[in-house]
Protein backbone atom coordinates (compact mmCIF):
# COMPACT_ATOMS: atom_id res chain seq x y z
CA UNK A 1 0.00 0.00 0.00
CA UNK A 2 1.44 3.35 -0.62
CA UNK A 3 -0.50 4.38 2.83
CA UNK A 4 -1.08 2.43 5.69
CA UNK A 5 -3.29 3.75 8.40
CA UNK A 6 -2.88 1.92 11.39
CA UNK A 7 -6.57 2.23 13.41
CA UNK A 8 -7.59 1.13 16.17
CA UNK A 9 -9.59 -2.10 16.55
CA UNK A 10 -13.22 -0.68 16.39
CA UNK A 11 -13.08 2.74 15.19
CA UNK A 12 -13.70 2.47 11.38
CA UNK A 13 -17.18 3.88 11.82
CA UNK A 14 -15.62 7.17 13.56
CA UNK A 15 -13.01 7.19 10.79
CA UNK A 16 -15.07 7.44 7.65
CA UNK A 17 -16.90 10.45 9.60
CA UNK A 18 -13.88 11.83 10.35
CA UNK A 19 -13.52 11.57 6.23
CA UNK A 20 -16.71 12.58 5.68
CA UNK A 21 -16.70 16.26 8.20
CA UNK A 22 -13.58 17.17 5.26
CA UNK A 23 -15.47 16.15 2.28
CA UNK A 24 -18.81 18.14 3.12
CA UNK A 25 -16.34 21.21 4.71
CA UNK A 26 -14.18 21.09 1.11
CA UNK A 27 -17.22 20.92 -0.62
CA UNK A 28 -15.65 17.79 -2.60
CA UNK A 29 -19.33 15.75 -2.42
CA UNK A 30 -21.33 14.68 -5.64
CA UNK A 31 -23.97 17.39 -5.07
CA UNK A 32 -25.85 16.40 -8.10
CA UNK A 33 -25.90 12.81 -7.57
CA UNK A 34 -26.96 13.48 -4.06
CA UNK A 35 -29.90 15.58 -4.90
CA UNK A 36 -30.94 12.94 -7.45
CA UNK A 37 -30.25 9.42 -5.95
CA UNK A 38 -29.86 9.57 -1.90
CA UNK A 39 -32.30 10.03 0.50
CA UNK A 40 -31.29 10.86 4.26
CA UNK A 41 -28.01 12.84 3.43
CA UNK A 42 -28.89 15.73 5.48
CA UNK A 43 -28.33 13.03 8.61
CA UNK A 44 -24.72 12.28 7.96
CA UNK A 45 -23.84 15.86 7.25
CA UNK A 46 -25.53 16.31 10.48
CA UNK A 47 -23.81 13.25 12.50
CA UNK A 48 -20.27 14.35 10.23
CA UNK A 49 -19.82 17.53 11.86
CA UNK A 50 -18.82 16.18 15.28
CA UNK A 51 -15.93 14.75 13.71
CA UNK A 52 -12.95 17.41 12.95
CA UNK A 53 -9.50 15.62 12.45
CA UNK A 54 -8.46 16.11 15.87
CA UNK A 55 -11.50 14.28 17.29
CA UNK A 56 -11.15 11.51 14.56
CA UNK A 57 -7.45 11.19 15.47
CA UNK A 58 -8.36 11.32 19.20
CA UNK A 59 -10.92 8.11 18.85
CA UNK A 60 -8.65 6.59 15.71
CA UNK A 61 -5.28 6.64 16.61
CA UNK A 62 -4.65 8.02 13.22
CA UNK A 63 -2.81 11.51 13.03
CA UNK A 64 -4.87 14.65 11.77
CA UNK A 65 -2.52 15.26 9.08
CA UNK A 66 -3.00 11.78 7.65
CA UNK A 67 -6.54 11.73 7.94
CA UNK A 68 -6.64 15.21 6.05
CA UNK A 69 -4.06 13.27 3.34
CA UNK A 70 -6.17 10.50 3.06
CA UNK A 71 -9.22 12.39 2.04
CA UNK A 72 -8.03 15.06 -0.33
CA UNK A 73 -6.74 11.92 -1.93
CA UNK A 74 -9.72 9.62 -1.77
CA UNK A 75 -12.31 12.44 -2.63
CA UNK A 76 -10.54 13.81 -5.51
CA UNK A 77 -9.63 10.86 -7.54
CA UNK A 78 -12.68 9.86 -9.58
CA UNK A 79 -13.96 7.28 -9.61
CA UNK A 80 -12.47 5.48 -6.45
CA UNK A 81 -13.30 1.97 -4.88
CA UNK A 82 -13.78 0.43 -1.48
CA UNK A 83 -12.40 -3.01 -1.01
CA UNK A 84 -13.14 -4.61 2.28
CA UNK A 85 -13.08 -8.23 3.64
CA UNK A 86 -13.52 -10.08 6.89
CA UNK A 87 -11.91 -7.71 9.11
CA UNK A 88 -14.98 -5.01 8.76
CA UNK A 89 -17.82 -7.92 8.33
CA UNK A 90 -17.29 -10.05 10.82
CA UNK A 91 -16.87 -7.37 13.87
CA UNK A 92 -18.47 -6.42 16.84
CA UNK A 93 -19.28 -3.14 15.00
CA UNK A 94 -19.73 -5.07 11.60
CA UNK A 95 -23.56 -3.94 10.68
CA UNK A 96 -22.46 -0.30 11.10
CA UNK A 97 -18.96 -0.70 9.14
CA UNK A 98 -20.74 -2.09 6.33
CA UNK A 99 -23.33 0.59 6.15
CA UNK A 100 -21.12 3.40 6.58
CA UNK A 101 -18.51 2.28 4.07
CA UNK A 102 -21.57 2.80 0.90
CA UNK A 103 -22.67 6.51 2.25
CA UNK A 104 -19.02 7.19 2.13
CA UNK A 105 -19.36 6.11 -1.46
CA UNK A 106 -23.06 7.51 -1.96
CA UNK A 107 -21.63 11.29 -1.15
CA UNK A 108 -18.83 10.88 -3.20
CA UNK A 109 -21.45 9.60 -6.27
CA UNK A 110 -18.70 6.67 -7.04
CA UNK A 111 -21.86 4.06 -6.63
CA UNK A 112 -23.04 2.42 -9.80
CA UNK A 113 -20.52 3.64 -11.64
CA UNK A 114 -17.16 1.73 -13.35
CA UNK A 115 -14.53 1.54 -11.08
CA UNK A 116 -16.42 2.54 -8.17
CA UNK A 117 -18.71 1.23 -5.68
CA UNK A 118 -18.19 -1.48 -2.51
CA UNK A 119 -16.10 -4.54 -3.81
CA UNK A 120 -16.52 -6.75 -0.74
CA UNK A 121 -14.46 -10.03 -0.60
CA UNK A 122 -15.93 -13.05 0.80
CA UNK A 123 -14.48 -15.60 3.17
CA UNK A 124 -14.11 -18.02 0.20
CA UNK A 125 -14.60 -18.50 -3.36
CA UNK A 126 -18.43 -19.64 -2.48
CA UNK A 127 -19.96 -17.74 0.21
CA UNK A 128 -22.20 -15.38 -1.86
CA UNK A 129 -23.35 -18.56 -3.52
CA UNK A 130 -24.13 -20.21 -0.50
CA UNK A 131 -25.69 -16.99 1.27
CA UNK A 132 -28.14 -17.22 -2.58
CA UNK A 133 -29.35 -20.35 -1.85
CA UNK A 134 -31.25 -19.74 1.07
CA UNK A 135 -28.70 -20.30 4.41
CA UNK A 136 -29.86 -17.96 6.19
CA UNK A 137 -33.01 -18.36 8.42
CA UNK A 138 -35.07 -16.01 6.93
CA UNK A 139 -35.80 -16.80 3.11
CA UNK A 140 -36.16 -19.10 0.53
CA UNK A 141 -33.25 -19.88 -2.23
CA UNK A 142 -32.97 -16.10 -3.92
CA UNK A 143 -34.49 -13.96 -1.59
CA UNK A 144 -37.93 -14.87 -1.75
CA UNK A 145 -38.81 -14.40 1.67
CA UNK A 146 -41.06 -16.62 3.53
CA UNK A 147 -44.76 -15.68 2.44
CA UNK A 148 -47.11 -17.88 1.59
CA UNK A 149 -46.67 -16.84 -2.34
CA UNK A 150 -43.23 -17.47 -1.75
CA UNK A 151 -43.83 -21.47 -0.47
CA UNK A 152 -46.22 -21.88 -3.12
CA UNK A 153 -44.31 -21.00 -6.12
CA UNK A 154 -41.30 -23.19 -4.94
CA UNK A 155 -43.73 -25.98 -4.27
CA UNK A 156 -44.85 -25.21 -7.53
CA UNK A 157 -41.43 -25.35 -9.18
CA UNK A 158 -40.11 -28.31 -7.32
CA UNK A 159 -42.99 -30.54 -7.93
CA UNK A 160 -43.70 -30.62 -4.29
CA UNK A 161 -47.70 -30.77 -3.35
CA UNK A 162 -47.52 -27.48 -1.13
CA UNK A 163 -50.03 -28.93 1.91
CA UNK A 164 -47.66 -31.58 2.05
CA UNK A 165 -44.77 -28.75 2.36
CA UNK A 166 -47.24 -27.13 5.59
CA UNK A 167 -47.27 -30.27 7.07
CA UNK A 168 -43.76 -30.29 7.68
CA UNK A 169 -44.09 -27.64 10.04
CA UNK A 170 -45.70 -28.04 13.78
CA UNK A 171 -47.40 -25.33 13.11
CA UNK A 172 -48.46 -23.36 9.67
CA UNK A 173 -47.10 -20.02 11.13
CA UNK A 174 -43.48 -21.44 11.09
CA UNK A 175 -43.62 -21.33 7.45
CA UNK A 176 -43.72 -17.50 7.87
CA UNK A 177 -41.64 -16.75 10.62
CA UNK A 178 -37.76 -16.22 10.58
CA UNK A 179 -35.94 -18.24 12.35
CA UNK A 180 -33.22 -17.07 14.66
CA UNK A 181 -29.33 -16.66 13.38
CA UNK A 182 -26.84 -19.14 13.34
CA UNK A 183 -24.84 -16.46 15.50
CA UNK A 184 -27.40 -17.63 17.96
CA UNK A 185 -28.24 -21.33 17.80
CA UNK A 186 -27.36 -21.51 21.53
CA UNK A 187 -30.63 -19.70 22.36
CA UNK A 188 -32.39 -22.54 21.12
CA UNK A 189 -30.84 -24.93 23.11
CA UNK A 190 -31.02 -22.93 26.47
CA UNK A 191 -34.13 -20.92 25.54
CA UNK A 192 -33.48 -18.07 27.39
CA UNK A 193 -35.26 -16.05 24.80
CA UNK A 194 -38.29 -16.93 23.32
CA UNK A 195 -37.68 -18.66 19.88
CA UNK A 196 -40.21 -19.67 17.62
CA UNK A 197 -39.93 -23.81 18.81
CA UNK A 198 -42.05 -25.05 21.01
CA UNK A 199 -39.41 -27.17 22.69
CA UNK A 200 -35.72 -26.60 23.26
CA UNK A 201 -33.65 -28.24 20.71
CA UNK A 202 -32.18 -31.24 21.62
CA UNK A 203 -30.18 -32.41 18.43
CA UNK A 204 -28.21 -30.49 16.47
CA UNK A 205 -26.87 -31.44 12.94
CA UNK A 206 -23.64 -29.00 12.01
CA UNK A 207 -22.65 -29.08 8.46
CA UNK A 208 -20.50 -26.33 6.77
CA UNK A 209 -19.87 -24.17 9.79
CA UNK A 210 -18.14 -23.41 12.51
CA UNK A 211 -20.48 -23.37 15.42
CA UNK A 212 -17.72 -22.30 17.97
CA UNK A 213 -16.03 -19.92 15.73
CA UNK A 214 -18.53 -17.26 17.34
CA UNK A 215 -19.14 -14.74 20.06
CA UNK A 216 -20.51 -16.15 23.30
CA UNK A 217 -18.28 -19.04 24.35
CA UNK A 218 -19.25 -20.13 27.43
CA UNK A 219 -23.05 -20.11 25.98
CA UNK A 220 -22.22 -21.99 23.41
CA UNK A 221 -20.31 -24.35 25.72
CA UNK A 222 -23.44 -24.75 27.78
CA UNK A 223 -25.95 -25.13 24.74
CA UNK A 224 -23.07 -28.34 23.58
CA UNK A 225 -23.58 -30.43 27.27
CA UNK A 226 -26.84 -30.03 26.97
CA UNK A 227 -27.73 -31.40 23.68
CA UNK A 228 -29.15 -35.03 23.56
CA UNK A 229 -26.78 -35.41 20.48
CA UNK A 230 -24.77 -33.20 17.93
CA UNK A 231 -23.43 -34.48 14.65
CA UNK A 232 -20.47 -32.89 13.08
CA UNK A 233 -20.01 -33.06 9.18
CA UNK A 234 -16.58 -31.37 8.27
CA UNK A 235 -13.06 -32.52 6.25
CA UNK A 236 -11.63 -32.26 10.39
CA UNK A 237 -12.06 -32.34 13.96
CA UNK A 238 -12.85 -28.87 14.98
CA UNK A 239 -13.25 -26.92 18.21
CA UNK A 240 -17.10 -27.81 18.56
CA UNK A 241 -15.69 -31.69 18.67
CA UNK A 242 -13.50 -31.23 21.42
CA UNK A 243 -15.28 -28.44 23.77
CA UNK A 244 -17.14 -30.58 25.59
CA UNK A 245 -15.78 -33.35 28.36
CA UNK A 246 -18.39 -35.09 27.20
CA UNK A 247 -17.71 -38.74 26.49
CA UNK A 248 -21.17 -39.82 24.66
CA UNK A 249 -23.71 -38.24 21.92
CA UNK A 250 -21.30 -36.51 19.85
CA UNK A 251 -20.63 -37.95 16.55
CA UNK A 252 -18.03 -36.86 13.71
CA UNK A 253 -19.16 -37.84 9.81
CA UNK A 254 -16.16 -37.32 7.29
CA UNK A 255 -17.07 -34.58 4.68
CA UNK A 256 -15.14 -34.46 1.35
CA UNK A 257 -13.29 -31.05 1.11
CA UNK A 258 -13.71 -28.74 -2.07
CA UNK A 259 -11.21 -30.20 -4.13
CA UNK A 260 -13.50 -33.56 -3.78
CA UNK A 261 -16.52 -32.00 -5.01
CA UNK A 262 -17.57 -30.33 -8.10
CA UNK A 263 -20.32 -27.61 -9.31
CA UNK A 264 -20.79 -23.94 -9.64
CA UNK A 265 -19.19 -21.46 -7.10
CA UNK A 266 -20.24 -17.68 -6.86
CA UNK A 267 -18.58 -14.85 -5.56
CA UNK A 268 -19.64 -11.19 -4.49
CA UNK A 269 -19.56 -9.83 -7.95
CA UNK A 270 -22.11 -11.72 -8.73
CA UNK A 271 -20.02 -14.11 -11.13
CA UNK A 272 -20.25 -17.65 -11.61
CA UNK A 273 -17.88 -20.21 -12.05
CA UNK A 274 -17.87 -24.31 -13.10
CA UNK A 275 -15.73 -25.81 -10.19
CA UNK A 276 -13.88 -28.95 -11.15
CA UNK A 277 -13.31 -32.24 -8.76
CA UNK A 278 -9.31 -32.70 -8.46
CA UNK A 279 -9.61 -36.40 -7.05
CA UNK A 280 -12.33 -38.44 -5.90
CA UNK A 281 -13.16 -38.17 -2.08
CA UNK A 282 -10.63 -39.92 0.18
CA UNK A 283 -11.41 -42.70 2.41
CA UNK A 284 -15.18 -42.89 4.26
CA UNK A 285 -16.02 -38.70 3.25
CA UNK A 286 -18.41 -38.56 1.44
CA UNK A 287 -19.27 -35.13 -0.02
CA UNK A 288 -22.00 -32.82 1.50
CA UNK A 289 -24.93 -33.24 -1.04
CA UNK A 290 -24.37 -37.51 -0.64
CA UNK A 291 -24.73 -36.70 3.36
CA UNK A 292 -27.94 -34.93 2.89
CA UNK A 293 -29.26 -37.16 0.83
CA UNK A 294 -28.73 -40.07 3.02
CA UNK A 295 -30.41 -37.60 5.76
CA UNK A 296 -33.47 -37.14 3.46
CA UNK A 297 -33.55 -41.02 3.23
CA UNK A 298 -33.44 -41.98 6.70
CA UNK A 299 -36.19 -38.75 7.79
CA UNK A 300 -38.49 -40.05 4.96
CA UNK A 301 -38.26 -36.57 2.14
CA UNK A 302 -35.69 -37.99 -0.34
CA UNK A 303 -37.86 -37.86 -3.31
CA UNK A 304 -39.58 -34.22 -2.23
CA UNK A 305 -35.85 -33.17 -1.75
CA UNK A 306 -34.45 -34.31 -5.31
CA UNK A 307 -37.82 -33.31 -7.00
CA UNK A 308 -36.64 -30.23 -8.19
CA UNK A 309 -33.85 -31.73 -10.18
CA UNK A 310 -36.33 -34.10 -12.04
CA UNK A 311 -38.75 -31.23 -12.92
CA UNK A 312 -38.43 -28.70 -16.16
CA UNK A 313 -40.95 -26.28 -18.17
CA UNK A 314 -42.33 -27.69 -20.76
CA UNK A 315 -44.62 -26.04 -22.71
CA UNK A 316 -44.58 -23.50 -20.20
CA UNK A 317 -45.68 -25.87 -17.78
CA UNK A 318 -43.49 -27.43 -14.81
CA UNK A 319 -43.70 -30.95 -15.69
CA UNK A 320 -41.46 -33.88 -14.38
CA UNK A 321 -39.39 -34.74 -17.35
CA UNK A 322 -36.87 -37.28 -16.33
CA UNK A 323 -36.80 -40.49 -13.27
CA UNK A 324 -33.14 -39.81 -11.96
CA UNK A 325 -31.18 -36.80 -12.21
CA UNK A 326 -27.22 -35.71 -12.62
CA UNK A 327 -25.20 -34.50 -10.02
CA UNK A 328 -24.18 -31.46 -9.95
CA UNK A 329 -25.60 -30.70 -13.31
CA UNK A 330 -29.20 -30.77 -12.53
CA UNK A 331 -28.82 -29.53 -9.76
CA UNK A 332 -27.50 -26.06 -11.66
CA UNK A 333 -30.23 -26.41 -13.85
CA UNK A 334 -32.66 -25.93 -10.98
CA UNK A 335 -31.56 -23.15 -10.01
CA UNK A 336 -31.32 -21.60 -13.50
CA UNK A 337 -34.68 -22.27 -14.00
CA UNK A 338 -36.08 -21.00 -10.74
CA UNK A 339 -33.86 -18.27 -8.89
CA UNK A 340 -35.45 -15.68 -10.83
CA UNK A 341 -34.56 -12.83 -8.36
CA UNK A 342 -31.13 -12.16 -8.69
CA UNK A 343 -30.66 -13.33 -12.37
CA UNK A 344 -29.28 -16.64 -12.64
CA UNK A 345 -31.63 -17.54 -15.68
CA UNK A 346 -29.23 -19.24 -18.20
CA UNK A 347 -26.96 -20.34 -15.15
CA UNK A 348 -26.99 -23.81 -16.96
CA UNK A 349 -23.91 -26.52 -16.16
CA UNK A 350 -23.41 -26.57 -19.48
CA UNK A 351 -23.22 -22.71 -20.27
CA UNK A 352 -20.73 -22.58 -17.19
CA UNK A 353 -18.45 -25.58 -18.14
CA UNK A 354 -18.35 -24.38 -21.52
CA UNK A 355 -16.94 -20.99 -19.92
CA UNK A 356 -14.51 -23.37 -17.96
CA UNK A 357 -13.41 -25.38 -21.05
CA UNK A 358 -12.79 -21.63 -23.05
CA UNK A 359 -11.60 -19.05 -20.28
CA UNK A 360 -8.94 -18.70 -23.26
CA UNK A 361 -11.43 -16.93 -25.30
CA UNK A 362 -12.20 -14.20 -23.11
CA UNK A 363 -10.97 -10.64 -22.51
CA UNK A 364 -9.49 -10.41 -19.29
CA UNK A 365 -10.37 -7.04 -18.61
CA UNK A 366 -13.81 -6.82 -20.57
CA UNK A 367 -14.39 -10.50 -20.10
CA UNK A 368 -16.36 -10.16 -23.50
CA UNK A 369 -16.10 -13.47 -25.38
CA UNK A 370 -15.02 -13.97 -28.94
CA UNK A 371 -14.02 -17.01 -31.47
CA UNK A 372 -16.80 -19.28 -30.54
CA UNK A 373 -17.96 -17.72 -27.28
CA UNK A 374 -18.61 -14.05 -28.89
CA UNK A 375 -21.77 -12.57 -27.46
CA UNK A 376 -21.29 -13.89 -23.70
CA UNK A 377 -19.01 -12.46 -20.45
CA UNK A 378 -16.90 -14.62 -18.91
CA UNK A 379 -18.74 -15.28 -15.11
CA UNK A 380 -21.78 -14.20 -16.78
Amino acid sequence: ADHYLRIRTGTDVAFIYGLLHLIFKNGWEDKEFIDSRVYGMDKVRQEAKKWTPEVTADVTGIPAEKIIQITRLFATTKPSTVVWALGITQHSTGTSNTRILPILQLVLGNAGKKGGGCNIIRGHDNVQGSTDMCNLADSLPGYYGLSDDAWKYYSKAWGVDYEWMKGRFHSPKWMNEKGFSLAKWWQGVLQEEKTYSSSPIRALWVQGTGITSMTQQVKIQEAIKKLDLLVIAEPFVNEAAILSDRKDGIYIIPAATQFETEGSVTASNRSSQWRSKVVDPLYESKPDHEIMFEFAKKFGFYDEFISGMKHDIVDGEIKKVKDDFIWPDDAANELARTVKTIGLGGWTAKRLREHQENWHLFDPITLAGYGKMKGQYYGL
